[in-house]
């Protein structure tokens, strides 16, 4: 039994308290921000805007959800950061924990100190701002400050809101970056290091990136760590010296002695915006722990063994800075969480998603062919109109070749395309471009054979043989299996990399720039790793891809338990999910789902109930008619909602196989009434009477909801005091 239910309502409206003052004093820190919030940013629209402030030796950017301060004098370093929550959330907090230096610049091998702040009390266990008393750090290796700038975010490639029925936002988004400039320290290499701090509008998120470029001199960057935080538990991770509450799991450490993983997420959740190559980890500043914080000798006190954030680079990048050749950093998005909650924490980091990668939302309903004659693609374009899909992608193994150049095979292809586009239906296809990928002995990955180089002249010949083809042929979606995967090539002569030291960082920037124009061409491009904020649309959402021989109803069931569990860190729309009508690896005829009515309903309703994509892959949609009703069922339901079913999840139960299960979209920014769409599952040969408690607060409804359960008319239901309705559901 497969059901739904969706939820109208009014939303509340919510004060707000105004969270920044001014004072003017003579203290040493001259700025304030200060105010618990009166709204929650999860369900009410932030709109106070992100702001660089400047006082009488400090600096302090803020968007009224978080908060960093800075000393400019006596020299330049964080003094805290702050979470502006609201009170139930605990309120205004600050989690800042001990001065670390503002970033660390390896040149030619000898690590640079960016800032050179300094807290004259080496005790390090929590902030004393009683005391709190700043000094310069040693000046032979630190570079200090210079100047500030400020300005707004640039969009990291052109993408217009509204394509392919994604969110209509701002792009770039709005905010505010502050660009602080330092100066290198006598006898170091002659470069300017400039360290970038971005906040935006609505989001509790502190961006962080780091350029250096040549002033007279050159220099390899040997390393990097672009941010240092001494922060709390729990905003950071419990080390393993820390005595760690042992209410949260079963007492006990795990093998290596660290503090398992079952502790609650840290409310900082840092990451970088790079696929390979760099991280983001808490370390302990506990004396004896063997792990070194960058470029602090002094981040080391026996009255501390609490968490340092530390976002480096993982491989060195190796990066010439010349007159020619600057070096950037990779980007550290923090976000600032308020709760411990999974739910929450989710649903946090959805928000940021939108805000910095908005093009994830675009949402095409595709097919994957594998007939790939034009009278087997034609025919499945006709059937594709039928029933409502929208992008056909020429699947792999169809014998598709999206580098080919003979005229004949292109000027087929462009009448295809043209065919597809006179329905109103797009055309991609499907490429193996770096990863195992066999390419001429010049362009391999020296030392990882078998791979092409991505910064050899493979990228070059690559990225003008996809535009020659787009430009013959119209194509306007890419899958491109098997990008950059963070290996290395040992060549001196490619065109995009010196040699082995700065093959990973090239290799990076190349694919990273691939991408971008691509999204730039607005070619939709679904990838198998995550390039989400270099213009990719798509990876795989929770599955093994031999999942898709099993059994029909095992590959289901499967298949919707660990959707369930990725839409926690995934948007519906940054997923795709299988459905194999003809055999994908093995299986044979148990695992095809054409022919096989009951199963394909159920895939349709768990894809598209789920608001994601699944690679439907065969040679025509359907081949009966009442598959073709089935088909028009679900992709209508899917369109009727789909503001709504593209949304976020709250999670309400997963499937087991023993009872009912489902998931609830929640949308509190709708542009109409609708704020809530919810899927239910009865996998049971039973009939069930479920009684279903649903949390309707990320709706943002407040006292009542109307709801309709499989398309019958709204019935109005009050929400309870905890935010939830209870429904009675019989499931046959």
């Amino acid at each position: 039994k497969l059901q739904f239910l969706y939820l109208i309502g009014h939303k509340g409206t919510r004060s707000m308290l105004p969270w920044v003052r001014a004072l003017c004093a003579a203290a040493a820190l001259a700025v304030a921000v200060s105010g618990d919030r009166a709204d929650d940013w999860l369900v009410t629209e932030v709109t106070d805007p992100a702001v660089v402030l400047q006082g009488r030796g400090d600096l302090v950017i803020t968007n009224g959800l978080v908060t960093r301060r800075f000393a400019t004098t006596p020299a330049f370093g964080t003094v805290d950061v702050r979470l502006n929550a609201t009170t139930k959330y605990g309120g205004d907090q600050s989690f800042f924990r001990a001065v670390s230096p503002e970033a660390v610049v390896e040149l030619n091998g000898t690590a640079y100190v960016i800032g050179g702040l300094q807290q004259k009390s080496g005790f390090r266990g929590y902030c004393n701002r009683t005391s709190l008393a700043f000094t310069a750090g040693p000046a032979g290796r630190t570079f200090t400050y210079v100047n500030h700038t400020v300005s707004a975010p640039v969009a990291p490639f052109a993408w217009k809101p509204g394509t392919r029925h994604s969110v209509k936002t701002a792009w770039p988004p709005k905010g505010v970056t502050l660009s602080v400039l330092f100066a290198p320290p006598p006898a170091a290499p002659e470069v300017h290091v400039t360290v970038h701090y971005q906040m935006l509008q609505g989001v509790p998120l502190m961006q962080k990136w780091v350029t250096v470029t040549a002033a007279g001199g050159a220099a390899v960057v040997t390393g990097a760590a672009v941010e240092l935080l001494s922060v709390m538990p729990r905003f950071g991770r419990y080390t393993p010296q820390t005595p760690y509450p042992t209410l949260h799991f079963w007492p006990g450490k795990d093998e290596d002695g660290a503090v398992p993983a079952e502790q609650p997420l840290p409310l900082l959740y840092a990451k970088t915006d790079q696929a390979h190559g760099a991280a983001c980890v808490f370390q302990s500043d506990w004396p004896n722990d063997h792990q070194v914080i960058p470029g602090c000798p002094t981040c080391k006190d026996e009255g501390a063994s609490e968490p340092v954030l530390n976002c480096s680079y993982t491989s060195a990048p190796g990066a010439l800075v010349s007159g020619r050749e600057t070096f950037e950093s990779f980007v550290v998005e923090a976000m600032v969480s308020d709760s411990e909650d999974l739910e929450r924490h989710s649903l946090s980091r959805h928000r940021v998603t939108y805000t910095l990668a908005p093009h994830t939302t675009e949402n095409p309903i595709f097919f994957h062919g594998t007939d790939s004659t034009p009278a087997g693609v034609k025919a499945a374009l006709d059937q594709m109109v039928e029933v409502g899909f929208e992008m056909f992608i020429f699947s792999f193994g169809s014998g598709f070749n999206l580098e080919s150049k003979d005229a004949a095979y292109l000027a087929e292809l462009k009448d295809l395309v043209s065919y597809a586009n006179a329905k109103g239906i797009e055309v991609g296809g499907y490429d193996l471009i770096s990863l195992s990928r066999v390419v001429p002995a010049e362009w391999q990955a020296v030392g990882n054979e078998g791979s092409a180089c991505m910064a050899s002249g493979w990228y070059d010949h690559l990225l003008g043989a996809v535009d020659s083809f787009i430009n013959a042929t119209g194509l306007s979606m890419l899958e491109t299996d098997g990008p950059y995967s963070g290996y290395t090539c040992s060549a001196t002569n490619h065109a995009h990399h010196h040699n082995v030291g700065d093959s990973v960082y090239r290799q990076t920037q190349m694919q990273n720039e691939f991408y971008r124009k691509m999204r730039e061409r607005n070619v939709y491009v679904n990838q198998p790793d995550a390039f989400f904020f270099q213009g990719g649309s798509r990876t795989g959402l929770g599955y093994d891809e031999q999942q898709f021989s099993l059994p029909r109803w095992e590959d289901l069931s499967v298949s919707r338990m660990w959707m369930y569990d990725d839409l926690y860190s995934m948007t519906p729309t940054q997923g795709w999910m299988f459905l194999p009508l003809s055999q994908y690896h093995a299986g044979g005829d148990a695992a095809t789902f054409l022919g096989h009515d009951l199963e394909y309903e159920w895939g349709l309703a768990q894809y598209l109930g789920a608001g994601t994509a699944a690679c439907y892959r065969g040679p025509k949609p359907y081949t009966t008619d009442s598959m073709k009703a089935i088909l028009q069922k679900w992709i209508g339901l899917y369109k009727s909602h789909r503001e709504t079913i593209t949304k976020p999840v709250v999670h309400i139960r997963r499937a087991d196989q023993q009872s009912w299960d489902g998931w609830l979209h929640v949308n509190p920014f709708s542009s109409s009434a609708e704020v809530g769409f919810a899927m239910f599952f009865n996998p049971t040969s039973a009939a069930l009477n479920a009684t279903i408690s649903v949390d309707l607060y990320y709706t943002s409804l407040e006292t009542d909801a109307m709801v309709s359960v499989d398309g019958e008319a709204a019935e109005q239901v009050p929400l309870r005091r905890d935010y939830t309705i209870v429904l009675r559901l019989p499931m046959a």
